[in-house]
């Protein structure tokens, strides 16, 4: 049962910094003792796949607005080859703990 709703809307980050920036605030890194000093998980996706792990039993719902999976996957720029990444690590962590979802909107 989902508990909760997170949206990640692309046209709201300049990069896949900003991105990261909002993934951690989203999920409140900060309250988390492991994660605290993180405000962007260091840009680093092993960070972002490693804090996951502890939202696995949070019951969410990650809506993804206007990240076009089809144009990111050609990865033209770093920004898409790190969305990509970013978008990699969610599909995962939803396979493995499917009490969680992802979804995608054209926007």
């Amino acid at each position: 049962m989902i508990e909760r709703e997170i949206v990640f809307d692309r046209n709201n980050y300049k990069s896949y910094k900003d991105f990261y920036s909002q993934i951690y605030k989203d999920l409140d890194g900060k309250d988390n003792p492991d994660f605290e000093e993180y405000d962007d998980f260091h840009y680093n996706a092993d960070l972002l796949d490693e804090f996951l792990w502890y939202c696995h039993n949070d019951n969410v719902k990650y809506i993804f607005v206007g990240f076009d999976q089809a144009e990111i996957a050609l990865e033209k720029t770093y920004d898409d080859y790190e969305f990509n990444i970013v978008i990699k690590i969610f599909k995962r962590f939803v396979n493995k703990y499917p009490n969680n979802e992802l979804e995608f909107k054209d926007k």
